[in-house]
């Protein structure tokens, strides 16, 4: 038999190598679950998928579920570890027993709880789409030691709707108060008292500081739309009021999106799956220099 040449081996070992790293790639996007953690009475739907360190958490807007991130998680999931949930009444997670509002500082509570139930090991990252970024700016002020860097997808600020109250010609206000109100009704409970908390939400995540020394990533959807009522200066107002929070926080990065609205998550996915790169990319910089 004529022995084979050693460009032969040297391929089979390099087509070997390709098949493992596939392998090892599609064994990281499969290591996944979706699990109901009890909180105290009440169980929150999680899903978790990826592993290693930093854990990235992921914190939706205002009545969304963790559908939302679709288009993120599973490309985070090949770096790292990762943890999406339905906040308390939404989605498939269980209806909180607590009366209290819900209100920033409560979800904030809820989220620590939940983590300390999942055992995910801390810091972490925390990704947040609007109500979601005030959220976790409010964890990260209340526990610095637990937050290693955030992500905020163009958050939500509850005083947009006082700013755009004195900004609006009074129709043009009156016009968009009535597009909510005529969806109100149709909106779930838990969503309504997400949304009837916003203005006390505004105003904790306002106070939400100093934050941590960590990495911060701000983005920010700045395409308009004029069919809404109100909705282009209602984006220069918000773009005030992230231009604001970068000068707040030293070290952040204040990115841009105009391709997108508000959903940059789902308009332009690879902008935040960037973003959590970056910042993953820092925090373990930083991690193997200690």
């Amino acid at each position: 038999m004529k022995p084979r040449s050693p460009l032969w081996a040297g391929t089979q070992i390099l087509v070997l190598t390709g098949i493992l790293v596939l392998l090892a790639s599609a064994c990281v996007r499969q290591r996944s679950s979706d699990s109901r953690i009890d909180v105290g009475g009440y169980r929150l739907h999680v899903h978790q998928s990826g592993s290693g360190t930093p854990v990235v958490i992921f914190e939706s807007g205002m009545g969304e579920d963790l559908s939302t991130w679709k288009d993120v998680q599973p490309e985070v999931a090949t770096l790292t570890s990762t943890l999406s949930y339905d906040r308390a009444g939404l989605g498939q997670s269980e209806p909180s027993t607590s009366s209290r509002p819900r209100d920033t500082d409560q979800l904030a509570l809820e989220l620590r709880t939940l983590l300390k139930a999942t055992k995910q090991p801390g810091p972490y990252v925390l990704v947040g789409h609007s109500l979601g970024g005030a959220v976790i700016q409010v964890f990260a002020h209340a526990y610095p030691s637990e937050a290693a860097g955030l992500v905020l997808v163009d958050p939500g600020d509850g005083r947009l709707d006082a700013l755009l109250r004195v900004k609006l010609p009074a129709d043009t206000w009156s016009a968009r108060q009535k597009a909510l109100e005529d969806e109100m009704p149709k909106i779930p409970l838990p969503v309504r008292r997400e949304y009837e908390a916003l203005n006390l939400s505004g105003d904790e995540a306002s106070g939400a500081f100093p934050l941590p020394a960590i990495p911060v990533i701000l983005l920010t959807g700045t395409q308009k739309n004029p069919e809404f009522p109100g909705n282009p200066i209602e984006q220069d107002l918000k773009r005030g009021l992230h231009d604001a929070l970068a000068a707040k926080v030293p070290g952040i990065k204040h990115v841009l999106v105009p391709e997108s609205r508000h959903y940059i998550q789902t308009d332009a996915p690879e902008r935040v799956i960037a973003a959590i790169r970056d910042v993953i990319g820092t925090v373990r910089a930083a991690q193997s220099t200690r």
